[in-house]
């Protein structure tokens, strides 16, 4: 008796599982006369390639989807090739599609999938979309997007900039995230400051005298980046004078720093920094290295970056 239940148990699952595949087949049968009917309907389109996916096509999925971004970016057809490339284990590839998909008006509330890519990739979505904004600076909604995968990583500060950002380009949506972000600040007025380090600021570029390995050097805080980087001539230069030796290259792609100096004040100690061919800055410190330190606020107008625990 409990074997013939357990048979029928086994034939109701293939059953089901034929049946709801029989559906699919069904609905690509009907998305695709749609499709024919309305070659620009990219609803539709969208609508196929998710029932193609959810049919184990991705093969078909991916020539439909190859087809109809020629079209159009739409950010439904952005993420399902994102998507695609992440089962191909093109994390890169995915963080690509991800940026085309946010440039194109992917709205995050409806897919929270670009927070996981973003993490993924370990921020190359936010890459990407900061490409897009150097070529585009009058975006605004590509502003508001950065701050939204930065406060996904807890990056409060980068958040905040981000979205001062979107306010100066004239979105007054922003002002609100502002005043909620700012009473979060990482350093209030009643903390105890446990250093200050002095800056230049001009073309938007907050400079500070340090020292990487012992050698003087201006390093660049650059507020939107997400790795720290040193220009491949510098070091060439520092490997050439032994501020650090062979064995501290990884992969020729990236370097790692003993001691980093910042305006004789504090040290960072390990710091990998990634080679750039094209970098002009010797150093650039991103924000999440910064805050290894302990909790920060760049105050502007004294031009000095405050340290708290």
């Amino acid at each position: 008796m409990r074997f013939s239940n357990i048979f029928i148990c086994i034939f109701i699952c293939i059953f089901g599982f034929e049946a709801q595949a029989a559906k699919r087949v069904t609905e690509i049968e009907r998305l695709t006369r749609e499709i024919n009917r309305n070659p620009g309907n990219m609803e539709m389109r969208c609508a196929l390639i998710k029932t193609q996916l959810a049919n184990g096509d991705t093969v078909a999925a991916d020539q439909a989807l190859t087809y109809a971004l020629k079209m159009e970016e739409a950010p439904c057809l952005c993420m399902h090739k994102a998507r695609i490339a992440i089962t191909k284990r093109d994390v890169y590839g995915a963080a690509r599609y991800g940026a085309k998909a946010i440039k194109a008006g992917l709205e995050f509330e409806q897919d929270s999938t670009i927070y996981y890519i973003d993490s993924l990739s370990t921020g190359a979505v936010s890459m990407y979309v900061q490409q897009m904004v150097s070529a585009e600076k009058q975006n605004a909604a590509l502003w508001i997007s950065l701050a939204k995968l930065a406060i996904y990583r807890a990056d409060t500060i980068a958040a905040l900039t981000y979205y001062e950002n979107a306010y100066h380009q004239g979105d007054s949506t922003a002002q609100k995230a502002i005043q909620n972000l700012r009473a979060y600040q990482t350093v209030s007025d009643a903390d105890s400051v446990i250093a200050r380090i002095p800056f230049t600021y001009q073309d938007e570029k907050i400079e500070v005298k340090g020292k990487i390995n012992g050698l003087a050097i201006r390093i660049t805080i650059d507020t939107v980046a997400t790795e720290s980087t040193i220009s491949r001539v510098e070091t060439r230069f520092m490997l050439k004078n032994d501020y650090f030796s062979e064995e501290d290259i990884r992969n020729n792609t990236a370097v790692v720093i003993k001691s980093l100096e910042l305006g004789n004040e504090v040290q960072l100690t390990e710091i990998l920094l990634n080679n750039r061919d094209s970098q002009q800055n010797p150093v650039i410190l991103c924000l999440r290295d910064l805050e290894r330190l302990g909790r920060i606020r760049i105050n502007k107008q004294k031009r000095v970056i405050e340290i708290a625990h």
